[in-house]
């Protein structure tokens, strides 16, 4: 019965999880097709600001990858809340289903990788209260680890190709490092020691806010969000006002030149006569 249950749990879960890039790869085919009408960043942000918020995207990208190896080791040696484990498998899917979707490869290395990207062990458990399934996370962290190379030599040519300094690297890895930290010495969860070190980190103290993890991860999502909008806005303000005062001066230097012009004009005129 056990064995059966088992092979139950491997094609449930690989089904949805077919199903889910489907449903993803047609939702991305309409987002590409209508990208321009729905946003276009350039008419928002200056060309510097959507370069840097590029270059936070890759690194984000990659701290997420950790936080999902990290909860794989928290669910297994830990107490963990239904709530929590609901949760945590909840991002590992989303994020799992965005890098096939994104950096999936039509050669037989892209198809491979996502046999060991499928969250196996966390479609399975939404579906039947509980895995049978759990050795196949430590088998998926080779792979994430590989696609986290790959992120990282994406973001060094890309800041390398559009000429962008590296400082914002230090601190991801600093934000990084204290989240590893905080989840050990406090304690935490690897979403409530994120959510502690966003706080700490806009300065909004240094604690979990919110009573539940959902309520932790809309407190986190609005910190983050608050703190790269601002930034935008600044940057958007700054390079506003260079512009305008680029322009006045430009305006001065072009009236500068007619009247140079003009007045060369009149005194070739002069001696003409």
């Amino acid at each position: 019965m056990e064995l059966i249950n088992y092979i139950s749990q491997i094609i449930v879960s690989v089904g949805i999880f077919i199903i889910l890039c489907f449903i993803g790869e047609q939702l991305k085919k309409i987002v590409l097709k209508h990208k321009e009408s729905i946003m276009d960043p350039k008419e928002y942000f200056p060309k510097e600001e959507i370069l840097s918020l590029k270059q936070v995207y890759y690194l984000i990208l990659i701290l997420f990858i950790y936080i999902c190896i990290l909860n794989f080791f928290f669910d297994r040696f830990s107490a963990v809340s239904g709530e929590l484990l609901i949760i945590n498998s909840l991002i590992d899917i989303i994020i799992s289903l965005y890098l096939v979707i994104t950096f999936f490869e039509k050669s037989a290395k892209g198809r491979i990788l996502i046999i060991f990207l499928m969250p196996l062990v966390s479609i399975s458990t939404l579906a039947f209260g509980e895995s049978l399934l759990g050795y196949w996370d430590f088998i998926r962290i080779p792979a994430l680890l590989y696609l986290v190379g790959d992120i990282y030599n994406r973001f060094l040519r890309f800041t390398d190709k559009n000429n962008l300094g590296k400082l914002i690297l230090i601190l991801v890895s600093i934000i990084f490092t204290c989240l590893v930290l905080t989840i050990f010495l406090e304690s935490q969860n690897p979403i409530n020691s994120l959510a502690m070190v966003s706080n700490a980190f806009t300065s909004n103290g240094y604690a979990v806010l919110g009573s539940t993890t959902s309520g932790v991860l809309t407190s986190t999502f609005l910190v983050w969000s608050g703190y790269i909008i601002s930034g935008v806005g600044t940057a958007t303000l700054a390079a506003a006002i260079v512009h305008r005062n680029s322009n006045k001066k430009f305006e001065r230097l072009e009236e500068k030149i007619d009247n140079l012009e003009r007045m060369l004009s009149e005194s070739q005129k002069e001696k003409d006569q």
